[in-house]
């Protein structure tokens, strides 16, 4: 499998055939994540607790994400026993063929045209050639809807906890009765990225917020989500390590209220 051309053909199903929700997207990018890893072997095993870390979603919500997920054609799964990790299959999205046909079409249509010069057929696949064309080039120039994040959406929420802490260390950063307060419908986006994208759990996220707005050196440098978002490799990895200010994975200790 082509790990580029399925990502790009998921998004493509996304955008065009059928809207998922964040859970089955999650779950899905979980997925990839997992076969990736195994070098994408046709059927490969993940525990339920593996993919709740990756997700972030709960084990009912594996059950249920995955269960439309096959519906849907974009996976298979079958089970293996109540002690053993589910087996899954991840549906190839692309053609094969449709890279090659691409790069040959021009050279193709060509010969066809010179073959048969004057026909019907010719006339009518020039003809449809050039409404594709018209319909990439429309659909490149279109932009999509700009996404709203609602009050109760888990995304806004922990954009709106970054801010309440860095104003709480330092109100100065972002006032109140400022005339530009930050976009966070844009850094709700950024955490989503994070999450769907970037296969980050929102437990990991909220708790990676309060870390870094208590160390010394990343309180003055996570000022936004898309910093945030950045460096959460090395934040992680900073948060988790035995000798930081809370000792044995400080990380983890003291645990955080989540917004939710």
């Amino acid at each position: 499998m082509n790990y580029l051309k399925q990502l790009q053909a998921f998004r493509d199903y996304q955008m065009f055939k059928t809207e998922l929700s964040s859970g089955q997207i999650a779950l899905y990018y979980a997925l990839l994540q997992i076969n990736n890893k195994c070098s994408w072997i046709e059927w490969f095993t993940a525990a339920n607790q593996t993919l709740e870390t990756l997700s972030g979603l709960s084990r009912s919500g594996i059950n249920k994400n995955r269960n439309v997920l096959k519906q849907l054609g974009l996976v298979d799964f079958e089970s293996n026993g109540n002690r053993k990790a589910t087996s899954y299959k991840i549906c190839v999205l692309y053609n094969e063929d449709s890279t090659h046909n691409s790069e040959h079409r021009s050279t193709h249509n060509s010969t066809h045209n010179s073959e048969h010069k004057g026909t019907h057929n010719s006339s009518t696949l020039i003809k449809q050639d050039r409404n594709i064309n018209k319909t990439n080039k429309d659909s490149h120039d279109s932009k999509p809807a700009k996404r709203v994040y609602e009050p109760d959406d888990l995304n806004l929420k922990l954009a709106n906890y970054l801010l309440t802490k860095i104003r709480e260390r330092n109100s100065s950063i972002y006032p109140t009765d400022s005339k530009n307060p930050p976009d966070t419908q844009k850094w709700a986006n950024d955490i989503r990225l994070m999450h769907e994208r970037d296969a980050r759990s929102y437990d990991d996220i909220k708790r990676i917020i309060g870390w870094c707005q208590q160390d010394s050196f990343w309180q003055n440098n996570i000022l936004s989500a898309s910093k945030l978002r950045k460096q959460f490799g090395k934040l992680i990895d900073k948060a988790d390590a035995p000798n930081n200010f809370n000792g044995n994975k400080g990380g983890r200790k003291p645990l955080y209220d989540l917004p939710y």
